[in-house]
């Protein structure tokens, strides 16, 4: 789900990389050896050579914290001197090594954490970490917030035992999904592990996000996974992509320009009661019957005030509905498996209640009336929804938020209301001191905190946007030089399309000429 890999090239390019300090201090196989802190354990210290072109030396280094909190860190002979660790995606339970070896071929030295349980152990894969009569609370702790912060520490050690003639300069955060919500945590909750936070798609509100599968899934079906065809949901996947032509029918020239994108879903005004046929009971290949228009409204208009609905526009794009909401049939012939389904059914088992509920069916259990209530426990392990980020600021570190306008997996809606939660924050406090004044709030907000939303990308990447986008040089420009970013160029993939990224609440505007070219856009708020 990460998705982090960034163009090492562009890199170079921009020039953003500082001069590379020689490691001066020990041997790479030394460190198990010479290495120590409390309760951490270096199982292994490997050099890795060098591959032209691709990736530096550097040395592997894996341990424990507490025992069963795994680590990587990678530490490279030619450092940058700058950290960047790197996040997880789902429900954790292994290394990111692959965003690692991204991180290590710019020079930083990186680190990541499995968050102290094994996806592939029977006892503690997908949601088991959190049984309680096994682990007791001490694996959710790890999982919500104290193993990523230990890392964090650790790592930091490390560099400093690796490369003790050169001092670390600034430290990283980049995740997307749950490596999104990981870097709000520690913003939110350690505020001087991190100088820049790179911060996509978060499930920062974990509760809430376990609420979007029986929001969204139990209007469509009765169970998942299929036994037979009778388990089929109320809308086909024939059905979601004829849906999703209707909107770009709408709305893709709402913005100025017929792309294949629709720029801001928001504003998309697509009714499917009006702007799509209706038909009886028995179901046309071009219409929506009654049951299937109820299903597809109650998808538009969620479950406030614990789930928006899904933003138009997602339908039928590449990692959109196809993969979270309404999959393609399976190689069997029956339907498909929801994404939604496959990462939050057991979190209703381990993780949401106290206590435990195996065996949970959100389909036929939850209880809007009641099941939200219940999760106040699970919301102070899980939850990275304080919008009180001012430690953060007064430190003057910066957060570059982004979201893909075509993720139904993590709702982009909530991404942009825990921005808007941040700027209601600096008001009431600025008001104390400066008046009420409603764009202090927000001017004082950007000065640390800004939020790209990318028009058609799905969940951390993907969709049919312009979702190559390298997110830590601008954040490096930012946090190193000040330079606060504006319009952040994107690449659609496969393809030497470009077009500008804009900070929310700016838009691209298309402004005439080769729309393939970012230069042809402008960045402009749009009421």
């Amino acid at each position: 789900m990460t998705m982090l890999r960034l163009a090492v090239a562009a890199a170079f390019a921009a020039g953003s990389l500082p001069a590379l300090a020689a490691k001066p201090g020990p041997a790479c196989q030394d460190l198990p050896s010479t290495f120590a802190a409390p309760d951490v354990a270096l199982t292994s210290a490997t050099l890795i050579a060098a591959v032209p072109g691709t990736s530096p030396e550097y040395c592997d280094v894996r341990g424990t914290i507490n025992g069963h909190i795994k680590f990587a860190a990678f530490l490279p002979s030619q450092w940058n001197e700058r950290f960047q660790m790197v996040g997880n995606g789902g429900k954790a339970g292994t290394i990111s090594l692959a965003d690692m070896r991204t991180a290590v071929a710019r020079s930083f030295a990186t680190s990541s954490t499995d968050t102290g349980h094994d996806a592939a152990s029977p006892t503690e894969g997908g949601a088991r970490f959190g049984n309680d009569a096994l682990f007791g609370k001490e694996r959710e702790l790890d999982f919500g917030w104290r193993a990523v912060h230990l890392t964090a520490l650790v790592s930091k050690e490390l560099i400093a035992a690796y490369y003790p003639k050169t001092k670390l300069q600034y430290s990283y955060w980049n995740g997307c999904s749950t490596g999104g919500r990981q870097g709000l945590m520690e913003a939110q909750r350690f505020p001087d592990d991190f100088d820049g936070y790179a911060v996509g798609a978060p499930v920062y509100n974990y509760t809430g996000q376990q609420m979007n599968a029986p929001a969204m899934l139990r209007p469509l079906y009765t169970k998942i996974p299929a036994t037979s065809a009778a388990d089929a949901p109320v809308i086909s996947p024939a059905k979601r992509d004829l849906i999703g032509a209707a909107v770009y029918a709408r709305c893709d020239g709402q913005d100025g320009l017929v792309d294949g994108q629709i720029r801001n879903p928001l504003k998309c005004d697509f009714d499917p009661a009006r702007d799509m046929p209706t038909c009886s009971a028995t179901s046309g290949p071009s219409c929506l019957t009654p049951a299937e228009l109820s299903a597809l409204q109650q998808i538009y208009t969620g479950k406030e005030p614990f789930v928006p609905g899904v933003p138009k526009g997602s339908e039928n794009i590449p990692g959109g509905w196809s993969t979270w909401i309404l999959p393609n049939n399976s190689r069997t012939g029956l339907p498909g498996t929801p994404q939604l389904h496959s990462v939050i059914a057991d979190a209703f088992e381990w993780l949401m209640f106290d206590p435990d509920r195996p065996g949970y069916n959100y389909l036929s259990q939850f209880d809007w009336n009641v099941e939200p209530f219940l999760m106040q426990g699970a919301e102070e392990i899980y939850n990275a929804t304080d919008p009180d980020l001012r430690d953060l600021m007064r430190k003057g570190s910066k957060v570059l938020m982004y979201h893909g306008f075509g993720d139904p997996g993590a709702n982009p809606i909530r991404t942009i209301r825990y921005r808007q939660a941040v700027i209601d924050l600096m008001n009431d406090n600025l008001g104390n001191a400066y008046g009420r004044d409603e764009t202090l709030g927000e001017s004082f907000t950007n000065r640390f905190l800004r939020l790209y939303m990318v028009p058609g990308m799905a969940h951390c990447g993907g969709g049919v946007g312009h979702s190559d986008i390298d997110w830590i040089t601008p954040l490096q420009r930012w946090v190193e030089k000040g330079a606060a970013p504006e319009a952040i160029v994107g690449t659609k993939p496969g393809t030497t399309s470009t077009r500008p990224h804009c900070p929310y609440p700016q838009e691209a505007v298309y402004q005439g000429g080769d729309a393939n070219l970012a230069a042809s856009f402008a960045c402009k708020t749009i009421d």
